[in-house]
């Protein structure tokens, strides 16, 4: 499996690492650029760091979005969205679709959706800690079949999503039921692509007229679906 991990710089306890020695940092930190250049588009993507007290919109962005950029959470349970819009002139700096103002939306890391930035050439810069230490994982639970659950990464990787035996570490569907779903956005063409888990499958994966199709593959901060075919299922990324 291809996989890229977007690390630039580690907060290290002590001074000098040794990976031969088997000694890591438990704090590491990075950033990644997430272009998204078009006003009026919709972009699919997600918060790749641990930023600030609680990675609130306004820890997240700051003041880089034009006024009424607008970002839109998911609700795997009501299955719609929630619409934040920002604005200079609201004492939170953010409104509700009513314009009204709210509190700033929270994007935590493994959370996917959609940023419609009003101005083009949009580059977003996040830096913060990579949310999972060295040595360990972390889950995303996707408790019911047939859902939509709208997630990023846990851990900023970039390649291949492998739906195998062996996680490698990277980005890892093992364990998930048969056809179980996973939509790429296109925002060019304003539409999803249809991934199908299959172990019956040469590449392991189907589209969506169950012929097997390479493997979809993945950004850092990138947003995606993952509709799981079967009830329980958890997804696991460790670093």
């Amino acid at each position: 499996m291809r996989k890229t991990l977007l690390i630039a710089a580690a907060a290290l306890a002590s001074s000098v690492i040794s990976s031969q020695a088997g000694v890591y940092s438990q704090n590491i930190v990075g950033y990644a650029n997430i272009p998204t250049p078009n006003a009026g588009v919709n972009y699919l993507i997600s918060v790749p760091f641990t930023i600030g007290v609680s990675n609130g919109a306004n820890e997240v962005f700051g003041s880089t979005l034009a006024d009424f950029s607008q970002i839109l959470l998911w609700s795997p349970t009501a299955a719609g969205y929630t619409t934040y819009q920002t604005d200079s002139t609201s004492p939170t700096g953010w409104d509700d679709a009513n314009f009204s103002p709210i509190a700033p939306p929270v994007l935590p890391v493994g959370q996917g959706f959609f940023l419609i930035p009003s101005a083009s050439h949009v580059t977003n810069t996040f830096a913060g800690a990579v949310a999972v230490n060295v040595g360990t994982n972390s889950s995303i639970s996707l408790p019911n079949a047939g859902v939509n659950y709208l997630v990023g990464e846990l851990v900023p990787y970039a390649g291949s999503v492998t739906n195998g035996t062996s996680s490698g570490g990277g980005v890892n569907l093992n364990g998930f039921a048969d056809f179980t779903q996973v939509l790429i956005w296109d925002p060019i063409a304003a539409g999803y692509t249809t991934f199908q888990t299959d172990s019956t499958s040469p590449t392991m994966w189907d589209d969506a007229n169950f012929s097997p199709i390479a493997p979809p593959s993945l950004s850092v901060g990138q947003g995606f679906f993952i509709i799981p075919s079967a009830s329980g299922a958890k997804w696991t990324q460790g670093l």
